[in-house]
């Protein structure tokens, strides 16, 4: 080896030790530099020369040293899981805000201010049970039933609007993710070019890379992977977001409820709802998440702010008929007392059904969860008190035929159908003694489709004993005349026949006269001029009475009184629960954060010992070229 061959290798030396010193100064300059990773040097031998080849081995001159990479220092296994934690985190995070702005809408969180509604309207029911005969007792009870129908709708009218203005919030995170992918493929762009040649990693460009996808995990978790070339490609689900050559964008859309067209043969758009979905835009996927089933931690659907709003929304403005109701076997029983077995059989299957529906949609969202639970609430008291009202009995018409309101004819084939009970119904305190008059009454549907007969029909009451079904009326001539009062089923394929908030009112012609509310006893009874308290009664009674569970999936019923209560108690449940696994995860992600930080953050002291150990080498490496130069310097003047 030449003394000139050792000159170099001490030059590498010096080179080297001084890329050691600037990659150590580079770190302490970037020790509080967010997202910053820490750099290390990768140090190997330049090449050797080949002097001599014998049996026992190849003996070698080396040139040196050089530095091969300059490398990040990161674990990917705790990148990833930070940033699942972090995804999982602002998931929760969203159902827990969602939960604690439905308790602000709600009033306390007991409830204070619908409660009282709550509370007036049986007062105002006790009042006038004592004395019906009192106009300001009747006028007390409308006044209240206004005010909580009024009260009532407030909640639910105010409920729809934060899903809707939702909206806003689904945009701006969906055009955050479109920015941090076009970010990301411009990152890879600069990253493919710097790196090309192969003689320097892009380390600035890839932490700015990283730092974006510790962002993206905020909004919606994904999946990663970097080729060869230093591109990372990002997917949500099994949609490329990034991928070698571009980035894909998410849109929205107002969600489209469709059914299925037998004579067509194809889906078509039933309604189009003022809520947004999520979808793919250019990468040939359709929606971005699936909505149709529940969140779960297995399979990672509990993760990113976006879904987490979308899940806490729900996809639909939900009403009491979204909560399935389990079926009753003695429903099931005839008049002669046969149990009908397979029909029970039949409908269980088709609660199992629509409960595992509920699950996973209404059930799945705390704001339509809210929603149909309330509506369940208002439904069940409204039918309730029209029920006290205006009794109906289900009774056989078939082949039973007429005239209606509007004078078309009709002919009654279905079979059994619920029709007024003109015996034992109360009347209003006006002249003509009106029957079937609700308290609380649809839009645009009738309680009762009042047939015109020529002739009575009688059918049987619980007891067996022979009634009237129809109301007897004496026309102008002295004729005789029939009215049959059948009821107007309420249909979930129609929303205008569902007794439902956002269908809902204090009948009009009973604020407008109050003699039409029945409160007088049915003439049919054979008493006239009593009032009938029984209504009252009934109605305060049934108030008590345990009415529907709040939960499909829990067989507990409530009270009316109890049923509020109780929906409020389990918001506040739910709400407890997600700030303690909020809080759980955001310790979680801190305690990964902390692991990530002993791996790629900056510890002053150990890059001050590096900062020493390649400033010692380089003092070494000067220090042998000193030597080497005396060596020359000798061998030239004295040897010649």
């Amino acid at each position: 080896m030449s003394l000139f061959t050792s000159f170099n290798s001490g030059v590498s030396g010096l080179k080297a030790s001084q890329a050691g010193m600037n990659t150590a100064a580079h770190n302490l300059a970037n020790t509080k530099t967010t997202g910053y990773t820490r750099q290390q040097n990768i140090l190997r031998d330049t090449y050797y020369s080949n002097i001599k080849v014998t049996s026992h081995g190849t003996q070698q001159i080396g040139y040196g040293t050089t530095v091969a990479q300059v490398r990040q220092i990161r674990d990917i296994f705790l990148d990833k899981e930070y940033r699942l934690e972090v995804s999982r985190g602002s998931f929760y995070d969203r159902q827990l805000t969602t939960s604690q702005e439905i308790e602000d809408i709600l009033g306390e969180l007991e409830g204070v201010e619908f409660q009282n509604s709550l509370q007036d309207i049986w007062d105002s029911l006790q009042t006038i049970s004592t004395d019906p005969q009192s106009v300001v007792n009747r006028e007390l009870f409308l006044s209240n039933a206004e005010s909580f129908i009024k009260n009532a709708k407030d909640v639910y009218q105010t409920l729809v609007d934060y899903q809707v203005n939702l909206n806003k919030e689904i945009t701006a995170q969906v055009d955050k993710i479109n920015s941090i992918g076009e970010q990301i493929l411009d990152l890879n762009k600069r990253i493919r070019e710097a790196e090309a040649s192969g003689l320097e990693n892009a380390n600035d460009y890839r932490d700015a890379r990283n730092q974006l996808l510790d962002e993206l995990a905020e909004y919606t978790y994904y999946t990663y992977n970097e080729d060869h070339n230093g591109n990372v490609r990002v997917f949500i689900g099994n949609a490329p977001l990034v991928n070698d050559a571009r980035s894909y964008h998410m849109g929205v859309e107002r969600i489209k409820q469709e059914e299925y067209n037998d004579a067509t043969q194809q889906y078509e758009v039933k309604s189009v709802s003022e809520m947004y979905n999520v979808t793919w835009l250019d990468n040939g996927y359709s929606d971005v998440y699936d909505m149709e089933t529940a969140y779960s931690a297995v399979r990672k659907t509990d993760t990113g702010s976006l879904l987490g709003i979308l899940t806490a929304r729900g996809n639909e403005i939900a009403n009491y008929k979204d909560i399935p109701v389990q079926p009753v076997k003695s429903d099931y029983i005839d008049d002669a007392g046969k149990f009908d077995e397979t029909s029970y059989l039949l409908a269980c299957n088709d609660f199992k059904e629509k409960l595992e529906k509920y699950n996973n949609t209404t059930g799945n969202s705390i704001l339509t969860q809210i929603q149909a639970q309330f509506d369940q609430l208002i439904h069940g008291l409204v039918t309730m008190v029209n029920d006290a009202f205006c009794p109906n009995i289900s009774q056989d018409l078939t082949g039973i035929s007429g005239v209606d309101a509007n004078g078309n004819a009709v002919n009654l084939q279905d079979g059994k159908y619920k029709i007024l009970d003109v015996v034992n119904c109360a009347v209003g305190t006006d002249d003509d003694m009106t029957i079937g008059t609700e308290v609380f009454s649809r839009k645009a549907t009738d309680r009762y489709r009042v047939i015109t007969i020529d002739a009575q029909v009688y059918g049987k009451d619980e007891e067996g004993n022979q009634i009237p079904l129809a109301q007897e009326i004496t026309n102008a001539d002295g004729s005789k005349s029939y009215k049959l009062y059948v009821y107007n089923e309420e249909d979930e394929e129609d929303a205008n026949t569902l007794y439902t908030l956002l269908n809902l009112e204090v009948n009009p012609d009973v604020i407008e006269d109050y003699a039409l509310l029945p409160v007088k006893l049915n003439p049919e009874l054979g008493e006239t001029g009593g009032y009938n308290t029984k209504v009252f009664e009934d109605i305060l009674s049934e108030w008590n009475e345990k009415f529907a569970a709040l939960d499909p999936n829990n067989e507990t019923t409530y009270t009316y009184a109890e049923y509020y209560r109780s929906m409020v108690t389990a918001l506040g449940a739910k709400g407890k629960t997600w700030q303690s696994m909020v809080d759980n995860q955001q310790k979680l992600t801190e305690s990964v954060e902390d692991k990530r930080q002993q791996v790629m953050g900056v510890s002053s002291e150990e890059e001050m010992v590096d900062l020493l150990k390649y400033q010692h080498a380089y003092n070494a490496a000067s220090r042998y070229i000193s030597v080497i130069d005396a060596m020359l310097e000798h061998l030239i003047e004295r040897l010649g």
